[in-house]
């Protein structure tokens, strides 16, 4: 008798369970790793404006340049976005060629999982594009096709990083934490991408092209932002032989969280300063070389400092610890072993709020926030500008913004083209100095000019001295930061952190009540560490300018130094900042980013004015006295006629111009070769000059 078909398939289907049940299953190992397949850009197919999505089972074509980088690089996504993780480390040499380092030293990082990089699929144009000649000092700006973050061309001191030495033969180097990334277009990319492909693409969403079109043709006219639209690509941006280099802003719609493209992964801030490392410049280096051995655990930097050859040697242990070996000029070595993420000096609240004496964390960069609330507004940057003059302007000191919307807590301004009727201009012997102190970071702008950026991310404090030349009236606008996490207002995990801002001009302008503050970042809410919660307030377009309207905002709140709780870095220098008192908004536990501004009075005015300086006044002196003397009186042993105390002052002292009736000495100054002034026997160079100082130097 034979069984109907339908009750032998049945039979035959539970004895194929039953087999399969006793089969071993395969090892991950063994398994061939799957890879999204690749898709080649088509007549059909553009990348064009709007990135089409990914149909199912096809990758989208934002992911194309990506692919052709698989063994450092991979990709996945959803119906938003592209999420592209990495280590950060290309296969082209590394930091050869650096001449200004800060001994920092390329780490593998972890952009993956939650960490990767995260890229819009449909990128939107912006309603107020914002530019990064004034915004995004910090983090990346666009993502390359071999997995390396682009950053600001504009380095986080504002200066352009490729004139500046410190891009190595492909144009990146390492930033604080350890991570490599570049500042230029990777151009070279187009060897291995073919022609026609995008080397990048920003974070806007929109790609990033070489020099040519990809037919070959040169571009068209390209906006502010080093980009333009066609008909068969729609918006794009293409590299650039001189700056912005890159994109030089974003035609799309990006979050700024505390000057960076938010959300995007953070660094793993490895190493810690201390006898062994320091993050200041090292004179006399250049690097040679970057070596890395096949198993990605041991490393070193080959460099040499005033010619003699030297190294950082550093391996990857099994319990993800790292040990370092520093070779020093006299021949020693230094050994330091780290482990990522562990807590430097620093201070802050405990938990619950409480005041302690909790240890800071080394933080890289800060983690992302989400959320359209923190988004601040930008400028409305002209699409129509000459494309030559665009491309070969330098890194331009001041906004070129039309004049802000209106945000909470101000009125706009226009960004400070010009000078400003009655404004003093300086000549070089006005020159005064400039130093500030911020717990964690600072942003200075005088009369809509960027003027100094932190150099470092947060931590360590540092105290930032510079030389400036000023102009009076004099508008100041700083912002300062609290290494506060944008999403919890937290530091180091679950704590509450506090703040401070000192700064001291060496002309008498310093922080006190009379300057006015305002909190844009506020959190954890009510002091709340269990359930933390933080409101962000858009800061205002042009904060920075001269005309920028803060007459609602309150005055400054003065700290005392006991409550701020400074560092090391701000003892040592304490009398560089006598006079001047710590400020911040009311609260200066909560309030994370505070905008503080001062529009000073003139102080004196420039011998053009027909009103001499201070060190026009000792120079003069000088000149005479020497004049004097070759007449027939002795000179001293060095050939110069003796200091002596004297009263500073105009022709006439009681005029409006705020000019003072100042006491001090005349101070014989020698040029460093850095052009830094100091007290000395006359460094060469440069010759001898007389310079004026407070009675109370």
């Amino acid at each position: 008798m034979r069984l109907p078909k339908f009750f032998l398939l049945i039979a035959l289907a539970g004895l194929s369970a039953q087999l399969s049940a006793h089969v071993t299953p395969i090892e991950n190992k063994y398994r061939a790793p799957t890879e999204a397949p690749m898709l080649t850009p088509s007549a059909k197919f553009v990348m064009t404006s709007t990135y089409l999505a990914a149909s199912p089972g096809n990758a989208p074509l934002a992911a194309t340049p990506f692919q052709s980088f698989t063994k450092n690089v991979s990709v996945r996504w959803d119906e938003k976005y592209l999420y592209v993780e990495t280590k950060g480390l290309p296969d082209h040499p590394l930091m050869a060629g650096i001449k200004s380092w800060q001994q920092q030293v390329p780490i593998p990082q972890t952009y993956a999982g939650t960490s990767a990089w995260r890229i819009p699929l449909k990128p939107v144009p912006a309603k107020v594009p914002m530019s990064a000649k004034t915004h995004f000092m910090r983090g990346a700006i666009a993502l390359a096709a071999n997995g390396v973050p682009i950053f600001n061309a504009l380095n986080n001191r504002g200066d352009d990083a490729k004139t500046a030495g410190e891009l190595d033969d492909f144009g990146g180097h390492c930033g604080k934490a350890d991570d490599y990334h570049y500042h230029d277009a990777p151009v070279f990319l187009e060897k291995e991408l073919g022609k026609g492909k995008p080397i990048a693409i920003a974070l806007d969403g929109y790609a990033i092209y070489g020099f040519n079109e990809p037919d070959g043709s040169a571009p068209g006219k390209l906006d502010a932002f080093g980009g333009h639209e066609t008909k068969v690509l729609g918006y794009h941006y293409h590299a650039q032989k001189k700056y912005p280099y890159i994109n030089g802003g974003f035609h799309g719609e990006v979050v700024e969280v505390d000057g960076q493209v938010d959300p995007q992964p953070s660094a793993s801030h490895v190493r810690r300063t201390g006898s062994s490392y320091t993050q200041s410049p090292l004179r006399g280096a250049l690097i040679k070389d970057f070596t890395a051995e096949a198993d990605a655990k041991k490393y070193a930097l080959n460099y040499t400092l005033n010619g003699k050859a030297l190294s950082v040697k550093y391996t990857l242990n099994g319990d993800k610890t790292w040990t370092f070996i520093y070779s020093n000029p006299d021949g020693s070595t230094a050994t330091e072993t780290y482990t990522p993420g562990e807590r430097g000096a620093g201070g802050g609240k405990g938990k619950a709020g409480e005041k302690g004496k909790s240890k800071g964390g080394e933080k890289g960069k800060r983690p992302p926030a989400e959320g359209e609330d923190a988004k601040p507004k930008g400028e409305n940057l002209d699409a129509e500008q000459d494309e030559e003059a665009e491309q070969a302007s330098p890194p331009p000191g001041e906004s070129k913004g039309k004049g802000g919307e209106k945000g909470k807590g101000g009125k706009g301004g226009k960004g400070g083209k010009g000078d400003k009727p009655g404004m003093v201009k300086p000549s070089m012997a006005d020159t005064i100095q400039l130093n500030v102190y911020a717990d964690n970071w600072f942003i200075l702008y005088i009369n809509g000019k960027l003027r100094l950026v932190d150099p470092i991310d947060y931590m360590p404090h540092n105290v930032v001295s510079v030389d400036i030349l000023p102009e009076y009236p004099m508008t100041i606008a700083v912002m300062g930061r609290d290494n506060a996490d944008p999403k919890t207002g937290l530091e180091y995990g679950d704590h509450i952190g506090d703040a401070g801002l000192i700064l001291k001009f060496s002309d008498g302008t310093v922080t006190n009540a009379k300057w006015k503050a305002k909190n844009f970042f506020k959190g954890p809410l009510n002091g709340d560490v269990k359930n933390p919660k933080v409101e962000h307030t858009p800061v205002p377009a042009n904060w920075f300018a001269v005309d920028f309207d803060d007459s609602k905002w309150a005055h400054a709140t003065e700290y005392t130094e006991e409550r701020v709780n400074p560092k090391e870095s701000f003892t040592k220098a304490k009398e560089s900042f006598s006079g001047a008192k710590f400020i911040w908004s009311e609260d200066l536990d909560l309030d994370n980013t505070v905008i503080s501004g001062l529009k000073s009075k003139p102080r004196r005015a420039s011998s053009s004015a027909g009103r001499p300086s201070p060190n026009s006044i000792c120079q003069n002196r000088w000149d005479s006295e020497r004049e004097d003397r070759r007449a027939g009186e002795k000179l001293n042993a060095k050939g110069r006629p003796e200091t002596g105390k004297f009263a500073a002052h105009t022709n006439n002292p009681s005029q409006s111009s705020g000019f003072p009736l100042i006491e001090g000495f005349c101070l014989e100054v020698g040029l460093t070769t850095l052009g830094q002034p100091r007290l000395s026997e006359g460094a060469q160079p440069y010759p001898m000059q007389r310079r004026w100082a407070p009675a109370s130097r």
